[in-house]
């Protein structure tokens, strides 16, 4: 594979490393269905472009397959993501567990990419989701999922990779990282802050570090060790388990369902 080329990720998850090597972190995870432009290449690692946020990380080329620059315009421009926890694909490499907040390719029981033939084994059509009442439910349906650096993904998420994905099914293309997502949508007073806002968080130094979503009365959902609900103040997020505050206020921000 080589620079410019179009790549799709065939698997339910596949992680985006911070080097070309295993051992790496985790930076990021694309999730069946997303594709990504290819920039750099070491032996079986090749370095991508993530065509919905312009995330750059390296995947082993296993884990990917090529996909022509028409199948790439088509599916980059999707934005109705995948709400059920898990739904299956029938695919050229046999069955595939499709992941909540994956892209929905098409709305039919089987279709195309390029030459490669897809089939859902459990059809249904879905509703696209457009209130505050919906990501509310979203992202309560994440409650408990494990705490994973660059994570995206109920078996295990990060605190941005929560609100990108709980956002992404709403069809609103967030950035992935808290210090790129608090530059995006309309701030908000703390006064006038509702249910559906995306709550940031600064460190000692005043670096946004944190984000989560604000649920009623007062309550915030984020991801601290597990997706979990805390109190929500004017100073930051109040744990009662450890009857202190966490994180500390940086600003609230809207964004338009």
């Amino acid at each position: 594979m080589i620079a410019g080329i179009k790549i799709l990720c065939f698997l339910s998850v596949i992680p985006v490393r911070a080097e070309h090597k295993d051992q790496s972190e985790i930076v990021t995870q694309m999730l069946f269905g997303e594709v990504a432009t290819i920039v750099d290449q070491h032996n079986q690692w090749i370095k991508i472009n993530i065509a919905h946020d312009g995330y750059e990380g390296w995947v082993d080329e296993k884990q990917v397959v090529e996909i022509s620059e028409n199948a790439f315009s088509t599916i980059s421009k999707i934005k109705n993501r995948q709400s059920d926890s898990l739904r299956l694909y029938k695919t050229p490499w046999g069955k595939i567990n499709v992941l909540q907040g994956s892209p929905i390719i098409s709305d039919r029981s089987s279709f195309l990419i390029d030459s490669y033939e897809f089939e859902w084994l459990d059809f249904k059509v879905q509703s696209e989701k457009t209130s505050n009442k919906d990501i509310i439910e979203i992202s309560k349906g994440y409650v408990n999922a494990p705490y994973l650096w660059g994570g995206r993904t109920a078996y295990g998420i990060d605190c941005s990779g929560f609100t990108q994905t709980v956002l992404h099914q709403l069809g609103i293309n967030l950035m992935r990282d808290a210090s790129q997502q608090v530059k995006q949508g309309k701030e908000v007073k703390f006064k006038t802050a509702q249910p559906g806002d995306l709550a940031f968080f600064v460190s000692k130094k005043g670096n946004v570090i944190h984000v989560g979503i604000l649920l009623e009365e007062s309550k915030i959902i984020h991801a601290h060790g597990y997706v979990r609900i805390d109190d929500f103040t004017e100073e930051g997020i109040f744990n009662q388990d450890s009857n202190k505050l966490t994180h500390h206020l940086h600003s609230i921000r809207r964004f338009d369902l």
